[in-house]
């Protein structure tokens, strides 16, 4: 039969790793961890601190009440700290390894030092007990466990933390990209008009009103449910076209992979249209279980890849395509000679 400590202990565990695998924030998982902690150990009060930013040794509280905001060590006690990586029992105010946090200064209190596998301090749980802090082996390895769930948490919260910022960044410069990309180029072409004497009305108008055309299909790119069928998607996209298109292929492909279809076949009609002006446009896809690969293959003017303006010259249009593909794991291609067209190959994996 097993003691009751050992079924609270495992409980408590089972508890954290259910949190870890879910979708709430740091915060809630950290403060879910200290209450287990609390619980298992008998814990009077426990908070978490992680690294300051600079990469200093100083922790800063991130989760926990009535202990003080940072803690400073020197770089022997933090050195300290980072190999032990198991927990710190004090019975003193120990300011030879870091100043007492609570208030009033604990008398039995510990230091959990959280790392990961390469020995990277990723945080600390800081906790107090009214009675004299005992690890045995139960105990002890609840609390390794609760810890290493805990740093697992906070790297992975880390992770996920950089992962959206730099797919918000990556989505930014991509949207403001395909507005700036042709927008520049027309309000360029009007603002030159205007600066002549006798600026040519019809060419002024035919800007202004492609600058108006370009942002509303932008605007209505947005506030649009993208179509969940890859066919669907791209004939949405083929549709706002001013050449008249082809489309042809078989396959599905997930929400992501249909975007990005979307997208490249928009920029690349858009480029037809505005610098090849195409009156043919063919279109071919092929989705499989492991990856997508598409075409767009235009009858217009062609271009010179190799002296085509690029993001210096304020056209982001064929570097954006390129990132986005390589964003996903695959590979956008552009392929034109003056005279004979352009062919934009794109392959990603599913």
């Amino acid at each position: 039969m097993i003691a009751p400590e050992v079924l609270s202990g495992l409980a408590a565990v089972s508890r954290v790793s259910r949190a870890l695998v879910g979708t709430d924030e740091l915060p809630v998982l950290a403060a879910a961890a200290l209450e287990e902690m609390r619980e298992a150990l008998r814990l009077h009060n426990a908070a978490l601190y992680l690294p300051d930013a600079d990469g200093a040794p100083v922790l800063r509280r991130y989760v926990g009440e009535d202990v003080a905001e940072e803690l400073s060590f020197s770089e022997e006690a933090w050195q300290l700290a980072i190999a032990s990586g198991a927990p710190i029992v004090l019975r003193e105010a120990a300011s030879w390894l870091v100043e007492n946090p609570f208030a009033p200064p604990a008398a039995n209190w510990m230091i959990l030092p959280l790392v990961t596998g390469e020995r990277e301090m990723v945080g600390a749980v800081i906790a107090s007990s009214a009675e004299t802090i005992r690890i045995d082996s139960l105990s002890g390895t609840v609390l390794t466990l609760l810890g290493l769930q805990l740093s697992a948490g906070i790297t992975t919260a880390r992770l996920r933390r950089e992962l959206l910022v730099a797919a918000m960044e990556r989505e930014r410069r991509q949207l403001a990209a395909e507005v700036h990309d042709g927008l520049a180029q027309y309000l360029a072409v009007a603002r030159r008009e205007l600066a002549l004497e006798t600026p040519d009305k019809e060419r002024l108008t035919e800007a202004v009103e492609a600058a108006h055309r370009l942002v509303r299909a932008r605007l209505s790119d947005l506030s649009r449910d993208a179509p969940a069928d890859l066919r669907q998607a791209i004939e949405a996209a083929a549709r706002r076209a001013r050449a008249t298109v082809h489309v042809s292929g078989h396959g599905e492909a997930g929400p992501e992979a249909v975007t990005l279809a979307a997208r490249i076949v928009s920029e690349a009609l858009a480029n037809a249209d505005a610098h090849a002006h195409a009156h043919r446009v063919k279109i071919v896809y092929a989705a499989t279980d492991e990856r997508l690969e598409l075409t767009v293959q235009d009858d217009g003017e062609g271009f010179d890849p190799a002296s085509a303006p690029g993001v210096e010259d304020g056209h982001l249009g064929l570097t954006v395509m390129r990132e986005r593909a390589r964003g996903h794991g695959g590979a956008c291609d552009i392929t034109s000679t003056p005279g004979h067209g352009t062919l934009v190959t794109l392959w990603i994996p599913l």
